[in-house]
């Protein structure tokens, strides 16, 4: 499998850190949500700042990549810049209604993307948005659990009681993922020997190696008081890498001379 063009390549990059940014702020809205709850969990009301600074750098470089690029603004990255730059803004100086704007950047995501380009894109691109959504609250929220440390661990008292509150959404969330997801790549995938023919096929295989890696790892922790979390966050970091770089390659439905517009 050949690497993309370097320009390609360069944005994907860029693109993967606005991505850490917009699912994990979708993780951070879920565990403070979670945390919320009777009884409160205090050490779990993470902030909302680094998520939506990094998703608003990674969009800026994005857009400025991608314009020097096309030659152009892409009217939907501009829409998805403008709503991050906003909850940025909210997040530093309001303190309040951070959450409207970053979901609307994250529900734009597909407007930019590959599901834009297929006729008729009405279908594909509501489900590009509810896999993309419920990929912040499930792989999102394990990001963001992987980065805390609960006072008594995660095998017991709040962490454990965390867990619990976290496993329920979570399944919903990944059944959710896992079905839009299949629909999502029965709409771009010719047929079964493009997973292995082309380079979109091949990272779209690693992607789903790695969200079945994460399951496994989810479920042993949970079991074992979350002895691997630090290595479920880095999966999802590498999830979120392949998902960047799938964008810079052409959908095997389509010729790779076809035009399509980039994230």
């Amino acid at each position: 499998m050949s690497l993309p063009p370097p320009a390609d390549l360069a944005i994907a990059v860029l693109r993967w850190l606005e991505y850490v940014g917009l699912l994990g702020f979708v993780g951070v809205v879920v565990v403070r949500r979670l945390a919320g709850m009777q009884p409160p969990i205090g050490w779990a009301r993470v902030s909302m700042r680094p998520a939506v600074t990094a998703a608003f750098i990674g969009g800026v470089l994005v857009l400025v990549a991608d314009t020097l690029r096309a030659g152009h603004p892409n009217p939907a990255i501009l829409i998805r810049v403008a709503a991050e730059g906003v909850a940025l803004g909210l997040c530093m100086y309001a303190r309040s209604w951070v959450v409207p704007p970053a979901i609307v950047a994250v529900l734009v995501l597909p407007f930019a993307g590959h599901a834009a380009a297929l006729q008729p894109a009405g279908g594909v691109l509501f489900t590009d948005a509810v896999h993309v959504l419920s990929a912040g609250i499930w792989a999102g929220g394990i990001f963001v659990l992987a980065t805390l440390r609960p006072p008594e661990g995660w095998g017991a008292g709040e962490g454990r009681a965390m867990l619990e509150r976290f496993g329920r959404v979570a399944f919903l969330a990944f059944a959710i993922t896992a079905l839009t997801g299949v629909l999502r790549a029965a709409s771009v995938v010719a047929d079964f020997s493009s997973l292995w023919t082309s380079a979109y096929g091949v990272v779209l295989v690693a992607k789903s190696a790695g969200v079945l890696a994460m399951v496994a790892i989810s479920v042993l922790g949970w079991r074992r008081g979350r002895r691997y979390a630090r290595v479920d966050g880095l999966l999802v970091l590498l999830v979120l890498a392949a998902t960047a770089l799938m964008a810079a390659y052409p959908m095997p439905l389509y010729p790779s001379s076809v035009e399509l517009v980039s994230h």
